[in-house]
């Protein structure tokens, strides 16, 4: 019921605020990706590609968001060709990572 184990499904967006049918899949975006409020529980996670030429936003809305090994948070910037990925660790509380991610 979990679906296809070894293929992480694409979910093509430009500008876009992830939804709770976002865990588990990456989305190939060409926008501005918000991260919401009251969505997400522990453990889901969103994988987001930026698949532009030039630095895309990652924002939030009313959730901390910490950058990886850090205390650092709010809006990322995802440099092109860039990944992240975003970790639900608690209520309304995030971790993010990845390659080109400031």
């Amino acid at each position: 019921s979990a679906g296809n184990l070894r293929t992480i499904v694409q979910n093509s967006q430009g500008t876009y605020t992830l939804a709770a049918t976002d865990n588990g899949k990456h989305i190939l975006a060409t926008g501005t990706i918000t991260v919401p409020a009251s969505i997400f529980t522990a453990g889901q996670v969103i994988t987001i590609f930026n698949n532009t030429a030039s630095n895309m936003t990652i924002t939030t809305s009313a959730v901390t968001c910490y950058l990886a090994g850090t205390v650092t948070t709010g809006a990322r910037t995802l440099a092109q060709r860039g990944i992240a990925t975003v970790l639900c660790v608690a209520a309304n509380t995030f971790v993010i990572s990845g390659g080109g991610l400031t």
